[in-house]
């Protein structure tokens, strides 16, 4: 009985060992495992870390560039409005002198000369001004002009047609039109924003420019980024899109 008793006791204590190995063998592997599941997380951890600062570091550049370009177009602002108030101020001084016009026999031989300064004036002040809309603006002017040797046309008809002409142009500052015109042998569709700027974009919608005041002529813009924009804005203009913000190139403000 002993000697039985020993061998029950040795094949318990071997399958006891067989098991402590076997769990031990099983922790091992959970242990593994969990220390790749730990180095993969933390190497997720970084990568994730890593797209989080450079999404940061492109919003504080992007950042930049919104408030630069809020700043160039504060600048504008300033600028057209003291134009306007300019303008508008000597529109009013014409329009009282329009009321007296009929009154005053006279001053029809004054105003006349003054009246064909002014359309000169006006001519002289669209070609410099960005070339936008040129066969409708040219149109007015010879229509100007060529009301100005009528003799069925009063003087006060002629005076208002020349207000209503200056008013016109002061409209164009403060609105924005896309319309299709020829750029140099081809169509192309051109976008005015008020007096800040004006572009071209091809009809395949593959090239686009500015319009270079300092130098007057036309400036390629390469980045897709100019297109992408100047594209939004022209559906913005045409009423095909939702208002909103675009950005694109435009000159240095001028210094006054």
């Amino acid at each position: 009985m002993t000697g039985i008793g020993n061998v029950k006791l040795r094949i318990v204590l071997i399958v006891f060992m067989a098991t402590i190995c076997s769990l031990s063998a099983y922790a091992q592997d959970a242990l593994d495992k969990g220390r790749r599941i730990i180095s993969e997380t933390n190497r997720e951890l970084r990568v994730s870390q890593e797209t989080i600062d450079r999404a940061d570091e492109k919003t504080l550049e992007m950042l930049g560039e919104y408030k630069a370009a809020r700043k160039e177009i504060d600048n504008y602002n300033i600028y057209n409005g003291q134009l306007r108030d300019l303008i508008a101020s000597q529109v009013e001084e014409m329009r009282l002198l329009a009321d007296d016009i009929d009154e005053i026999a006279s001053t029809g031989r004054r105003v006349m000369p003054f009246m064909q300064e002014m359309i000169d004036g006006l001519s002289e002040f669209v070609d410099s001004d960005y070339p936008f809309l040129p066969e409708e603006r040219r149109t007015r002017i010879e229509q100007l002009n060529a009301d100005m040797k009528r003799a069925d046309v009063s003087v006060a008809a002629k005076f208002r047609q020349i207000l209503e002409a200056y008013q016109i142009e002061i409209d164009y500052g403060n609105t924005m039109e896309a319309y299709e015109g020829d750029l140099e042998g081809r169509k192309a569709v051109f976008l005015k924003i008020g007096r800040i700027g004006l572009y071209y974009l091809s009809l395949d919608n593959q090239h686009c420019g500015a319009w270079d005041m300092a130098n007057k002529q036309w400036q390629v813009l390469e980045d897709i980024d100019y297109r992408l924009a100047i594209a939004k804005a022209i559906g913005i203009a045409k009423k095909q899109r939702s208002p909103e913000l675009f950005v694109t190139a435009v000159a240095p403000a001028e210094e006054r």
